[in-house]
């Protein structure tokens, strides 16, 4: 699921895509997919409570657009991993929940570039699908 869900991030334009899954006590998020990023994002993992970014995510399904006017406001508040990984004042950065619950957060760029308003919607319908996926695939395995 995840691999086909950070293929479809990257179809709607996005450049760089990391998804990272929450375990069950939100207590740490772990690289499960990416694209176009540094093979040190394949062992990244990382303790949201450093984080009120992160925490505020996990708390309820949410979206972060940064840009060149929040960035300022934003940056200090993100995990120093997470900056090396999109040095770029362009990101998205979205929580999808299942039943109310945070299972994943998603982080995309397109590689430093602004991102446009098709971009954007795009991302959006892209990660309600994802979240209609997880639903799924949750009910599933019950």
């Amino acid at each position: 699921l995840t691999a086909c869900a950070s293929q479809a991030l990257q179809a709607c334009g996005m450049k760089r895509v990391l998804l990272l899954l929450a375990d069950r006590t939100h207590s740490r998020l772990v690289t499960h997919q990416h694209i176009g990023l540094d093979p040190s994002a394949t062992s990244l993992r990382l303790d949201p409570q450093h984080s009120q970014v992160l925490r505020r995510l996990l708390s309820e399904p949410g979206q972060l657009r940064l840009s060149p006017g929040n960035i300022a406001q934003f940056s200090a508040l993100l995990p120093g991993a997470l900056k090396a990984l999109f040095p770029s004042e362009h990101l998205l950065i979205r929580s999808l929940a299942s039943h109310g619950r945070v299972m994943m957060i998603v982080l995309v760029d397109q590689t430093g570039a602004p991102i446009d308003e098709a971009s954007l919607q795009a991302f959006g319908k892209t990660a309600q699908c994802i979240e209609r996926a997880l639903s799924s695939f949750a009910k599933r395995e019950q």
